[in-house]
């Protein structure tokens, strides 16, 4: 029966009890296929089914019950393999001899992103009042009008530059790690999106931090989500290899089982 796989874990991890329901219909129980030093977090479904939203939620609340128990990789969202025998093979059988030490790098850590914007309007009404760019009369010309514009979003761009350089420099000593998970700078990119790496006893102390920010800037639209499993901070050596021949530069999320290059596939391929 084609099985649904979460994440990769150590071979000594424990099952989440009460098991939650995975995905699939039906929802078959998660539990843990194990193949020497690792684990794999699975569930057995007859169908797979639409997979949106809700679905990658649910897969969200299975990893952090993992997570509770010990450090956990994820797969990419609505990865299927054909059995629990290609599990062990093909999934387990070409990281064993890495994954174990990528685990223990991120035990007793976690994962917390940060996804801050400010709408048009109020960047606008903050950058616009005492700017020289506004104290000149609007131009007639076509080619002028368009420069007028890039002057303005220019002042946009310094402006969330400048926030997210405060934001960071507010949060960057809370954690042990940090990244960004987007790019920055244009007139259309966010404030700031980014990920920390953190103890686990920290956590508290950021969400705390976070509160403060969300107290402070009340202009700007503060999304925060974790603990999460450490995955923008795990990387694969240089020379692994998937079961199917591709580099596994890092566990990424993309790929075949999860990790390397996306080999383009659809979600829920791997069923037969």
């Amino acid at each position: 029966m084609p099985v649904i796989v979460y994440g990769v874990t150590r071979a000594g991890h424990p099952a989440p009890e009460p098991a939650p329901p995975g995905l699939g219909h039906p929802p078959e129980p998660v539990h843990l296929v194990r193949f020497g030093p690792l684990s794999a977090a699975v569930s057995c479904t007859a169908d797979v089914g639409a997979l949106g939203d809700q679905e990658a939620v649910h897969q969200l609340d299975i990893l952090q019950r993992l997570l509770a128990r010990g450090p956990v990789l994820p797969m990419r969202f609505g990865t299927v393999a054909p059995d629990e025998d290609a599990v062990r093979t093909e999934v387990l059988a070409p990281l064993v001899d890495v994954m174990p030490e990528r685990l223990d790098a991120v035990d007793g850590l976690v994962e917390l992103r940060l996804d801050v914007d400010e709408d048009e309007r109020s960047a606008l009404q903050a950058v616009l009042p005492g700017s020289p760019v506004v104290a000149r009369p609007p131009p007639d010309d076509l080619d002028e009008r368009i420069r007028f514009g890039q002057e303005i979003a220019e002042l946009v761009v310094q402006r969330r530059q400048r926030q997210a350089d405060e934001i960071l420099s507010e949060l960057q000593p809370l954690a042990r790690s940090d990244r960004p998970r987007r790019r920055h700078g244009g007139a259309e990119d966010p404030v700031l999106s980014w990920a920390f790496l953190l103890a686990t006893d920290d956590v508290e102390t950021f969400d705390a931090a976070i509160a403060r920010l969300r107290r402070a800037r009340p202009e700007l639209s503060i999304e925060y989500v974790g603990p999460l499993p450490a995955i923008d901070f795990v990387e694969i050596p240089p020379g692994t290899r998937t079961s199917a021949g591709e580099p596994a530069d890092s566990f990424a999320g993309t790929g075949r089982w999860g990790w390397g290059p996306d080999s383009g596939e659809r979600k829920g391929d791997d069923q037969s």
